[in-house]
């Protein structure tokens, strides 16, 4: 019995101790439930976007400040509406079947508007989620944000966008239509006074009309540069890729400068690398045109000095060559700032250069688009009153032979 008595005492001791343990524990869960339950509330109620939820029959249980925002109506109206009652019509079948799929424990997004009491809509991002309680699905969890104003502005950015390509088409097409329609009487007029010299004037007629017959080939080029810019600008111009000689190719151009370049005095000079291959492919015609464009340009720009064309192998490859061609010239110079807007279309360095020089500003952003059709960059260096340097780099490919096919 004295033992047994002693034994009393300790047992409750150390059951009144779990029992106590148990309580902490206890409360220790309860606080924890209540954070958890505070966080929730906060989440709910101060979310930017509309937080709600539904019943399985899709009816309001909750909806926090936000959702009284979107939707137009106060919390108090919205719980036990059904949810279909504040969507247009026409998306009630949409939202329906995305709620079912919920049900069925599937997470959906989509994008549906609501009609407001006054009648307005509000288009609105919801993500919807499945509410599991024990294991069941009890509801429906939404979080919808409203998308009306970031949508207004997607639509309204899309109609300038289609308006600014219908107007760049339109102008691009008036371009070239006013183009053919001068070049068609300028090629009479260019052929007429080549026959005119032919036919045995004295010196002041051959005079005037060689002046007729540069002024010609210059409306020419513009016509050409015109014809050029709107084809780019429409996507209608293309690269070939055939053989070219490409030292040859730049000894054409360089001779047909040289005439203007010693008229003005000014030494024109070829350098071209002996590594260059005489046998390379890419497109001769618009490689000339971007080589004649920075040429004309030196030698317009360069009052006294001298202009160089030199064309290198700036790295090879089994199946390519990429060249790097440089148009250097002691002319007028361009400022930093000035260089930025060089290669934008109808853009010069200077207003005053088209008074001094004339041109329309195409010529470079013509280069700039060629070479990038090409596959290549281009770009300048330049400062006032030491003249300039354009360059471009190009890949251009290698003949295929015979053996490499078998």
């Amino acid at each position: 019995m004295t033992d047994g008595g002693r034994a009393l005492p300790a047992y409750f001791t150390s059951r009144a101790r779990r029992a106590r343990a148990v309580t902490r524990r206890l409360r220790e869960t309860e606080r924890r439930a209540a954070e958890t339950s505070e966080r929730y509330r906060s989440l709910f109620e101060y979310h930017p976007s509309a937080v709600f939820s539904l019943d399985l029959e899709g009816r309001f249980v909750e909806a926090n400040p936000a959702a009284e925002r979107v939707s137009g109506y106060g919390a108090d109206e919205l719980i036990g509406m059904e949810f279909a009652r504040i969507l247009l019509p026409e998306e009630v079948e949409t939202v329906a079947t995305a709620f079912l799929a919920i049900l069925a424990r599937e997470t959906r997004q989509l994008e549906t508007a609501v009609v407001r009491p006054d009648g307005s809509t509000a288009e609105v991002s919801v993500t919807g989620l499945p509410i599991v309680v024990d294991g069941e699905v009890v509801g429906v969890y939404g979080i919808a944000e409203d998308i009306t104003a970031r949508n207004r502005m997607q639509r309204e950015l899309a109609r300038t966008r289609r308006s600014a390509e219908q107007a760049n088409e339109a102008k691009s097409m008036f371009l070239a239509n006013v183009s053919h329609e001068i070049r068609t009487p300028l090629t009479a007029v260019m052929a007429t006074t080549e026959l005119l010299v032919d036919s045995g004037l004295d010196p002041d007629q051959e005079r005037l009309a060689e002046v007729v017959q540069r002024s010609s080939r210059r409306l020419l080029r513009l016509v050409d540069d015109i014809l050029d810019f709107s084809a780019i600008e429409s996507g209608r111009a293309s690269v070939h890729d055939v053989a070219l000689d490409l030292p040859a190719l730049a000894a054409d151009v360089v001779e047909l400068a040289r005439p203007q370049a010693e008229d003005k005095g000014l030494t024109l000079t070829l350098l071209v690398d002996p590594a260059v291959p005489r046998e390379l492919t890419g497109d001769p015609e618009r490689l000339a045109q971007v080589l004649t464009n920075l040429l004309d340009n030196a030698v317009k720009f360069t009052g006294s000095g001298d202009v160089r064309v030199r064309v290198e192998v700036a790295e090879e490859r089994p199946a390519s060559v990429k060249v790097l061609v440089r148009v250097e010239d002691t002319g007028i110079g361009i400022t930093h700032e000035q260089q930025a807007r060089l290669f934008q279309s109808f853009s010069q360095g200077d207003s005053s250069i088209t008074r001094r020089y004339g041109g329309t500003g195409l010529g470079l952003a013509i280069c700039k688009q060629l070479v990038t059709l090409m596959g290549g960059s281009i770009w300048v260096s330049s400062a006032p009153g030491r003249g300039s340097t354009f360059a471009f780099a190009l890949p251009l490919g290698r003949p295929v032979l015979a053996d490499d096919h078998l």
